[in-house]
């Protein structure tokens, strides 16, 4: 009787047969991107960024911040 751990690790360990591993990869068969590729994925990236930027910092993480910039500010105290 097998036990779950071991059909597990059993199930775990098939690789399916299109799953390219560094000891199966043929670099001779891998395609390179197509020229337009590098820039929509920048376009892409610039984008999501882009709105990250212009969200506010949260609250909690601001207050963070102003603790660490008080900090700075102190100064040093004997040892």
């Amino acid at each position: 009787m097998s036990t779950q751990n071991e059909k597990f690790n059993h199930s775990e360990s098939k690789q399916q047969p299109d799953q390219m591993t560094p000891e199966t990869a043929n670099t001779d068969t891998v395609q390179p991107l197509p020229p337009t590729a590098e820039t929509e994925i920048a376009s892409g990236l610039k984008r999501l960024y882009g709105q990250m930027q212009a969200e506010p910092i949260p609250d909690k993480f601001a207050g963070l911040l102003e603790q660490l910039a008080k900090l700075d500010r102190e100064p040093e105290q004997p040892k």
